[in-house]
């Protein structure tokens, strides 16, 4: 069987994995042009920060595509012949054949819709790239002199509409470091992109266009709690903010962020408005795209072109609710590629997100959620406890028809596996806040979460 994957993230890596481990005379081809090794994109913050090394975040060994037959071809696909069952690729690279496709393409940073994005200084927090413009705006180009290659080192594969390219650094051109970093979009990568630059001592301004940060995921009293703890550490909180410019000086440099409330100096942009579909490429392939951009598959993630399957960030997938669209998620994106590996290799499967959860560290508070707390509900109901002392959290359940649908949890260490067991034992509330220290990680010298009676 000749394979070929266009992707190396969790997506395309799990895929090429699981095909090797039942089929050891497949030929598996990884087509990757960010990076040359398989990496851990949530932890781009812990190298800019210094916590860890380019190396620290590759889950696997670096001969690990040497010594499960894994072949590599870094560029650029450009489009899915289908009827020759092709990938074509940028810089005049010979076409890959295949039997059997996986686009694992993942996800582009949303560009900033405003005049200026794309000045000198201007960038994104989510690829390789994005972390070596980052890190040298901040830290210099010594500091990130041990990174991956830049992008434009692709020989001829990488064009300029490659959400891979490398942004020219504003601090280069000046002959000064970044002092007044600015960060557009009020997400966890925008929170990320605050955090690295709170750690390098800077003091960064955080533009949010919505009423409160990340109304997706927080509701008001969350994030104003979250912003609370952002503003002590330095960082000026700015909602209600809508960008409408972005200056630039007399060198291209970007200068300034004009806002509906004015304007405020610059020297360093990372615009965090969240991600999108990268398919860009794939128009004019007969590959069936969503209004997202995301690519359309069915339940065992074939999409509408023969033998050509979709996996992670790029796949438009069905959701609980009948809605189709991407699931950009680690998580998602691990399971997604276990699945098409096996419907690639003629297993009769379906990928059936189960129920929903993520975690994550918002500066120094502990971030845990798990099914539905933010879908609007019929006849939902939240029941909400804030508590303060030596540990502060916030703690938001979600019920509906008197069972337990949802979980919010900030500031302490929660085990999500136990939420979701109890979402689907179908719980009621009173179970659940009389086992609830059940739920909670055993924290060196945290007392447990003491909840007053009524």
């Amino acid at each position: 069987m000749r394979v070929v994957i266009i992707g190396n993230g969790v997506a395309g890596m799990e895929a090429a994995l699981a095909i090797r481990a039942r089929e050891p005379s497949a030929e598996i081809t990884l087509v990757s042009e960010e990076s040359d090794h398989f990496f851990s994109r949530t932890a781009l913050m812990w190298v800019f920060s210094g916590q860890m090394s380019h190396r620290d975040i590759e889950p696997l060994e670096r001969d690990a595509y040497e010594r499960l037959g894994l072949r590599r071809v870094r560029a650029r696909a450009t489009a899915v012949d289908v009827e020759r069952r092709e990938v074509l690729l940028a810089g005049g690279q010979a076409p890959l054949p295949y039997e059997r496709l996986l686009i694992a393409s993942g996800s582009a940073p949303r560009p900033g819709p405003w005049t200026g994005g794309d000045a000198r200084g201007v960038g994104h927090f989510v690829t390789h790239q994005d972390l070596r413009w980052y890190e040298r705006e901040v830290h210099g180009e010594e500091a990130a002199s041990q990174g991956p290659p830049r992008a434009d080192a692709h020989i001829g594969a990488t064009t300029q509409d490659s959400p891979y390219r490398f942004r020219d650094v504003a601090a280069e051109r000046r002959g000064s470091l970044a002092k007044q970093p600015v960060v557009i979009g009020g997400g966890l990568i925008g929170i990320e992109a605050v955090e690295v630059a709170v750690a390098a001592g800077l003091r960064p301004k955080f533009f949010i266009r919505e009423e409160w940060f990340w109304p997706i995921a927080l509701d008001r009293r969350e994030s104003e709690w979250i912003s609370g703890r952002m503003r002590e550490h330095g960082v000026d909180v700015y909602l209600e903010h809508d960008v409408q410019e972005l200056e630039t000086d007399g060198d291209g440099n970007i200068a300034a962020l004009r806002t509906n409330h004015g304007r405020f100096d610059a020297d360093c942009a990372v615009i965090a408005i969240g991600v999108i579909p990268n398919t860009g490429w794939l128009e004019g392939s007969s590959v069936e795209l969503d209004g997202r951009g995301g690519i359309l598959v069915d339940e065992s993630l074939r999409t509408s072109a023969p033998d050509v399957f979709a996996a992670g960030d790029c796949a438009s997938v069905r959701w609980f609710d009948g809605s189709q669209r991407p699931e950009q998620l680690w998580y998602t994106a691990r399971d997604q590629g276990r699945v098409a590996a096996a419907a690639m290799l003629g297993d009769d499967v379906r990928y059936e997100r189960g129920t929903w959860y993520n975690s994550a560290k918002l500066m120094d508070i502990e971030y845990t959620t798990a099914g539905l707390v933010n879908f609007d509900l019929d006849e939902e109901d939240k029941w909400f406890f804030e508590e303060a002392g030596k540990v502060r959290s916030t703690s938001r359940i979600v019920t509906q028809a008197g069972r337990v649908v949802g979980f919010n949890m900030l500031g302490r260490r929660w085990d999500h596996s136990v939420f979701i067991r109890w979402i689907e034992q179908r719980r009621t509330l009173a179970w659940v806040l009389e086992h609830l220290n059940e739920a909670a990680f055993d924290t060196e010298f945290v007392p447990p979460l003491r909840i007053p009676r009524s």
